[in-house]
């Protein structure tokens, strides 16, 4: 058990056998949404895996050419796809007018960040490392918004259509139905106190929007331990192959060759986590601003 003061969701998965387990200070319901924040970028690289595997894109398709504000970027090489999955851009982890926000401590920073906002940043950024990994919630974001606007759609309903709906995630989207609101979780401060709004995402949603449950995103590592057949399962072997997609290892120690990733938004805190050759992942996720990378760990466990 922990100590973790909020609602808290810790799920497993062995050999395809679920476990779920829910804490908290109060009873909850197995089915209530919890933001996973950063978590959506394995979601963003996905949608990008599955136009690689079909040869619709390359890994250093200029992004320019799905968005043409992206061309605002003014480099000398334009700036891949590839890069943007890998944080490899240089880009800035997030835009400079949000910036301003963060510095106020604004409760909703991302809410009203449209495209227009987004260009003007774009022409303002400068990047800085390029080739080495600079995490990028706007490089991520950058990345989910031309997918979709190349695709005719939004981002949320992408990832409904090309992941969610073929993996029968049902309670997993950036975009709560009235059924799904009436089952979100309420985000609460690190100190137990309840918070008045939840992150709302506009052109930057493939950095961090989307909603789920426990058992969603357990269906959700499970398919990337056991791929089901066609594009989608080959686009969930692409995101783990050389150069790897969002996911990150963990190199050193008892946990050699797990993959992570993991989120936070204001109010809620998420880490998945990827053994693939024990074939076993495991998730977390607290409706807190309370860390639980520790917690989806232990839950992994290692022999």
């Amino acid at each position: 058990m922990t100590d973790h003061p909020g609602p808290l969701v810790v799920g497993t998965v062995t050999d395809g056998e679920r476990h779920l387990d829910l804490r908290g200070p109060a009873p909850f319901p197995p089915d209530q949404l919890f933001q996973i924040g950063s978590v959506t970028k394995t979601f963003t690289a996905l949608l990008l895996a599955r136009r690689l595997v079909t040869g619709e894109l390359t890994y250093d398709t200029p992004v320019a050419e799905l968005m043409p504000i992206a061309s605002a970027l003014r480099e000398e090489r334009p700036v891949s796809v590839g890069e943007l999955a890998t944080h490899t851009s240089g880009l800035p982890r997030i835009p400079a007018s949000l910036w301003r926000r963060a510095l106020t401590f604004d409760d909703n920073p991302y809410q009203a960040y449209g495209e227009d906002r987004l260009a003007g940043d774009l022409a303002r950024a400068r990047l800085r490392g390029r080739g080495r990994t600079r995490y990028s919630n706007l490089g991520m974001g950058l990345l989910g918004h031309a997918l979709a606007r190349a695709a005719g759609t939004t981002f949320d309903r992408l990832v409904r259509t090309e992941i969610c709906e073929p993996l029968g995630l049902r309670d997993t989207t950036g975009e709560p139905t009235g059924d799904q609101r009436s089952r979100l979780a309420t985000g609460h401060r690190r100190r137990g106190r309840p918070r008045d709004v939840a992150w709302e995402f506009d052109a930057l949603a493939g950095a961090g929007s989307l909603w789920s449950t426990g058992n969603d995103v357990l269906t959700y590592l499970q398919a990337h331990l056991a791929p089901p057949e066609g594009v989608l399962g080959a686009a969930l072997r692409r995101v783990l192959a050389d150069p790897v997609l969002a996911w990150q290892p963990l190199p050193h120690g008892r946990h050699r060759g797990v993959w992570w990733h993991n989120g936070g938004t204001a109010g809620f805190r998420s880490m998945v986590v990827l053994d693939p050759a024990r074939n076993r992942a495991a998730v977390a996720l607290a409706a807190i601003d309370r860390g639980v990378e520790a917690i989806a760990l232990g839950a992994l466990g290692r022999d």
